[in-house]
């Protein structure tokens, strides 16, 4: 399959909110909140200085979208200024899962971020999403340390 990756532009707000409902609640049959947070979402979302989203395309409809969220380091001497990604916001139409979208915008976006210059990329995957990252190189280091607030 031929997939187009790229990162979202001011078109993409509605799609954007549509994709992130469907990602919370992609069992639900509810419609009209699916559209009224797409709405919502569309109005408030999209790139600032430190959020990019990408969108993953097949035919010319969205069917996934991913979403980085730049987290800068503190300036050290004799550093360039330096930042990591958060990967968030992973999601694929279940028709259209294990097909290589979620392959190809994580390529995009791996390839993106070494652009970016930041130093690493992390995920907290869902239990099932675990062997995806793997096989894209994602380990699970012993660090970092993580205090719950909760």
């Amino acid at each position: 399959m031929s997939f187009l990756c790229r990162l979202a532009t001011e078109n993409d707000r509605a799609v954007l909110g549509d994709l992130r409902w469907r990602l919370q609640c992609e069992d639900a049959k509810d419609d009209a909140g699916r559209i009224a947070f797409a709405a919502e979402f569309a109005r408030n979302t999209l790139h600032n200085e430190d959020l990019f989203h990408f969108i993953v395309e097949e035919g010319g409809s969205a069917i996934g979208a991913m979403s980085v969220r730049k987290v800068w380091k503190v300036p050290a001497p004799g550093r360039d200024e330096a930042a990591w990604g958060y990967l968030t916001n992973c999601y694929v139409l279940p028709e259209c899962r294990n097909a290589g979208a979620g392959q190809a915008i994580l390529e995009f976006i791996t390839d993106w971020a070494r652009s970016e210059r930041l130093e690493l990329l992390v995920v907290w995957p869902s239990e099932p999403a675990y062997s995806f990252y793997e096989r894209a190189g994602f380990a699970r280091p012993s660090d970092p340390l993580v205090l719950n607030l909760d």
